[in-house]
């Protein structure tokens, strides 16, 4: 979960494939449910991904990915997400699952 304060991160290309290699933690680990533990998982996995300042993470892809790969958790998360919130825009995205993760590869290289 985006763990960067145990090691240290320098290029552009490392920050990405850290998010890449978090994102794939994510979706392996964390089950397709609404318990509020797994709610919170993905809750605190977002707020690091946005704190994030030295690339932009591709958010629209990420969320596309979470919702087609774990929808049970993605609609807890989005039900328990407020308006106010600034999580609740990211659940107002959408894309095609295949373009995303094509572009998610295509990011690390970029």
């Amino acid at each position: 979960m985006i763990t960067v304060s145990s090691y240290k991160i320098e290029t552009q290309r490392e920050w990405k494939q850290t998010i890449l290699r978090d994102l794939r933690q994510l979706l392996e680990t964390i089950p397709d449910n609404d318990e509020p533990a797994s709610v919170q998982k993905l809750i605190r996995y977002l707020q690091a991904l946005l704190r994030i300042k030295q690339v932009v993470p591709p958010m629209v892809e990420i969320m596309t990915l979470i919702k087609e790969r774990k929808p049970a958790l993605y609609h807890g998360t989005r039900r328990n997400v407020l308006q106010s919130s600034n999580l609740h825009m990211l659940f107002q995205v959408e894309m095609d699952p295949q373009l995303a993760s094509q572009r998610l590869e295509e990011y690390v290289n970029s």
